[in-house]
């Protein structure tokens, strides 16, 4: 009979602290700050094809999307950018806008 005791009184203790638990979470919320992303200015650098970059990659996605990217060989490179054609009809029809585009972004991006 004790032993009953002890179940009730450990469910009991459990849910105590999952209650407290809770609420403690629940109370610690942190506000989030949102900055106007027109402030957010990425500069990629200068070299041959970045007014291509500038130009083509842009109508899809930000320039921060492209400096964030871990650098990775030219041929990894040629892959994302095929994909980027046919998968999610990257305005780029010129064969040779393409290489010079991959050419960039593997000199900015690929692996040394």
């Amino acid at each position: 009979m004790k032993r009953n005791y002890f179940i009730y009184f450990y469910v009991f203790i459990c849910f105590v602290l999952v209650i407290f638990s809770w609420y403690s979470v629940r109370k610690k919320t942190i506000p989030i700050q949102v900055k106007d992303l027109s402030e957010i200015t990425v500069q990629l650098p200068d070299s041959n094809g970045v007014k291509l970059v500038q130009a083509n990659c842009v109508t899809c996605h930000s320039l921060r999307y492209i400096q964030i990217q871990p650098n990775i060989t030219k041929a990894a490179w040629k892959k994302i950018v095929k994909k980027m054609v046919v998968n999610y009809g990257a305005p780029i029809q010129d064969t040779n806008t393409v290489n010079q585009i991959i050419t960039y972004l593997a000199t900015i991006k690929g692996k040394k």
